[in-house]
């Protein structure tokens, strides 16, 4: 059972994987579900344009822009009815998510993690990783700035050490950690035969150890939450990954999965929607169908498609080939498939195999997935800690021991897109919910603020124990200065100071539909509040 202080409460979370846009679609099938959401997360992809312009800076050919319903939340038409919080994906506006680099409102009641970053919603702690992985430009410092180009459109979304070293630092218990990309490898874990079925062209980057992100499985290893959620690939696919005292993952067995298969299929009943048919408390319908188009947008030739990228329809959701013709008319790249089969290693106390190593020793599939086969199209079934019994922590660790693991598809008819998880907190929960900065992850912050490099070149970074120590030095009087100037003085919830920086536009306004040029950038007023906070230079912007 749950080791720790006597739980207060539960909160509500709701998962969805991409967004691509579909705000208004995603707020209304919540609306359906049977049990008041607390709090929304979305795996990225968010797409948050502010305007026509702002497209100029995605990753997606010119001739499919669309400008999605984000631009109405941007400019106070619509308000987010539930607290949404999104990490970045690969299909994102990257120059505004650049300006909240260090996290931030991107409009009222939706916040941007950040690069990389630690939350704390009423008293859950919520880690998440932006970007995908590519190795090339793993080792770079954030050198990319408007105007991008087409190498600089994709590379700003590539995942940096620099951000990751900083996850690493963190040492007190995560419940979720959120990543667009799947953690490498953690496929294994589940019903990889299940997942082959429905997406065939993963084999081929499942048999080499190329699907995935190396340092996302490190991550998974080393902080080792309750819950690690993804998108990225449009599938449901769940796992329950076990650690070993040392962190590293090992397997599940079947008995095991079976069991817990069984206690989510009983679980499963108590999501009802309001509406919902009578008589069918396993797959309910919720009526998603009526709340989204019956068709997919229209196929997307691969006029721009990186080689190198998994390429998946981010329009009508079919997969490609690895070796798409030149003909082949349903294609958009989705992400990056070039990565190298030895990961790198990542010279942190606590984690001293190599990742390379950690995927080579990944089992079979023998570990069974979350499963519901009767689920209504787009709801999975509420996972309920509640009538669980919660993963046993260790004394004086501050992991669990075992992650479930879960991705989801994107808003589309008779997708698996959506899932409730419950997760207790210590704190009391009421109707007012609090999103708050964490303090360790502040101390992080500010301790390696001075090691983020600007330039394509990022200098090497805590390579010897002595390096390691003197970060765990900086960290540790930082978290003082914390507790001391941000933590006592009642500075710890997130202000709501989102404040417009570009202009906005409407959907019908067609005179920018055809702007070639990207944006300025813009100075963003709550980074600058952010470093104003802790204390440190505000490098993000331009002057």
């Amino acid at each position: 059972m749950f080791s720790g202080p006597a739980l207060k409460g539960m909160v509500n979370i709701a998962f969805e994987g991409c967004c691509h846009g579909e705000l208004d679609k995603i707020y209304k099938s919540l609306q359906k579900l049977s049990v008041p959401i607390d709090l929304l997360i979305i795996g990225g992809d968010f797409q948050a344009a502010r305007n026509w312009r702002d497209l100029n800076c995605m990753a997606i050919p010119a001739k499919y822009y669309r400008l999605g319903d984000f631009h109405a939340y941007y400019s106070g038409k619509k308000v987010a009815p539930i607290t949404t919080i999104f990490i970045g994906g690969n299909h994102e506006a990257s120059n505004y998510l650049w300006e909240l680099y260090y996290g931030g409102w991107v409009a009222p009641n939706i916040y941007y993690f950040g690069a990389g970053n630690i939350l704390n919603f009423d008293g859950v702690r919520i880690g998440g990783l932006s970007g995908i992985w590519k190795e090339g430009d793993y080792y770079k410092g954030h050198f990319e700035r408007v105007p991008y180009t087409e190498g600089t459109k994709r590379s700003i979304y590539h995942v940096r050490q620099y951000d990751v070293l900083k996850l690493y630092q963190v040492s007190e218990q995560v419940e979720i950690m959120v990543s667009h990309d799947w953690p490498a490898g953690v496929e294994h874990f589940g019903r990889l035969n299940e997942l082959l079925t429905k997406k065939k062209f993963l084999k081929s980057d499942i048999d080499n150890k190329s699907l995935g992100s190396p340092p996302a499985m490190s991550l998974l290893g080393r902080i080792r939450p309750r819950h690690w959620l993804s998108a990225h690939l449009h599938v449901k696919y769940a796992a329950i990954v076990k650690h070993k005292p040392t962190g590293e993952p090992t397997s599940v067995s079947t008995d095991q999965a079976s069991q817990m298969t069984e206690c989510f299929r009983q679980i499963s009943q108590t999501v009802i929607p309001k509406d919902g048919p009578a008589g069918n408390a396993r797959g309910v319908r919720v009526g998603l169908d009526d709340l989204m188009p019956t068709t997919a947008d229209s196929a997307v030739p691969n006029t721009y498609a990186n080689e190198d990228e998994i390429e998946i329809d981010i329009f009508s959701g079919q997969e490609a080939s690895r070796s798409p013709s030149p003909d082949d008319k349903n294609l958009v790249e989705d992400g990056d498939d070039d990565q190298d089969n030895v990961a790198p290693d990542i010279p942190v106390q606590g984690v001293t195999k190599s990742l390379v190593g950690q995927i080579d020793a990944l089992p079979d599939t023998r570990a069974n997935t979350i499963s519901d086969r009767t689920a209504s199209p787009g709801l999975v079934p509420i996972e309920d800690e509640a009538a669980t019994s919660h993963t046993e922590i260790t004394k004086g660790d501050s992991g669990f021991t075992e992650t479930r693991f879960l991705a989801l598809d994107k808003c589309l008819p008779r997708r698996e897109f959506l899932q409730v998880i419950q997760v207790p907190t210590q704190e009391h929960v009421g109707t007012t919910h609090q999103l708050c900065y964490d303090p360790e992850w502040l101390a992080i912050t500010k301790a390696t603020e001075p090691y983020m490099s600007l330039d394509e070149r990022q200098p090497k970074l805590f390579a010897t124990a002595t390096e390691q120590e003197a970060l765990e030095e900086s960290i540790r009087k930082a978290r003082e200065w914390v507790q001391k100037n941000v933590v006592e003085v009642g500075k710890l919830e997130i202000p709501s100071n989102f404040v417009h920086t570009a202009p906005f536009s409407q959907s019908d306004d067609s005179s920018m539909r055809t702007a070639k040029f990207q944006p300025s950038e813009y100075n963003n007023t709550q980074t600058q509040d952010f470093c104003d906070l802790l204390g440190i230079p505000n490098r993000i912007w331009r002057d």
